[in-house]
């Protein structure tokens, strides 16, 4: 049976999720987070999009991509393609690297954008990773943040992965359905509350 084609149109935009094979780890170190942002901003110059959001996890990544004039297909088979093939090269391994298919959800709606985002970003939390999303390295979360945020990190040297994150992500539409970077704090603050209140 063939697979279902993607919908995909110029300007759509998804949410991207992609895992490791098996549900295993496709980043064993903080340089392996590193090659895939390189590989991301690399692609991003051959191949224009907007990143909305971005987090990586030890074995799954979550991204909220617009694109231009480039099928998303393409863009997602210029990442994984060569970032698999270096991280088996680099452990001696063999085989997948990814699940076999990402998953691309079609967002068309704008509160459901907004949703999107959030969910990407207290992605960390959720996993109990850390107790501030703004603490989580490898997210773009900072991106949304000014020096006045109140949810701002407070503490700790911007690392290159963060640079390059700041570099690539984009959250300018998200931010203009907000008055200021404290609102979009105050609405990621808003679902950790819910959250607790369920425990």
């Amino acid at each position: 049976m063939s697979r279902k084609s993607r919908i995909w149109y110029p300007g759509a935009t998804y949410h991207v999720i992609s895992r490791g094979n098996r549900k295993g780890e496709i980043f064993l170190e903080p340089a392996d987070y590193v090659d895939f942002l390189e590989y991301l901003a690399s692609v991003k110059r051959d191949y224009p999009f907007t990143l909305h959001a971005i987090c990586l996890m030890t074995n799954h990544f979550h991204m909220e991509i617009g694109t231009q004039d480039v099928d998303l297909s393409v863009i997602m088979r210029k990442l994984l393609s060569p970032y698999a093939a270096n991280f088996n090269h680099k452990y001696h391994l063999t085989g997948h690297v990814f699940e076999n298919r990402y998953t691309a959800e079609l967002i068309e709606d704008e509160r459901y954008f907004l949703e999107v985002s959030r969910y990407i970003h207290l992605n960390p939390f959720r996993a109990r990773i850390v107790q501030n999303p703004s603490e989580y390295e490898y997210s773009s979360i900072r991106c949304y943040q000014n020096a006045e945020d109140p949810f701002k990190r407070e503490s700790g040297p911007d690392s290159y992965a963060d640079g390059l994150i700041r570099e690539l992500a984009d959250p300018e539409r998200v931010l203009k359905c907000f008055h200021s970077p404290g609102q979009y704090s105050e609405f990621m603050k808003e679902a950790m509350r819910r959250d607790d209140e369920k425990v």
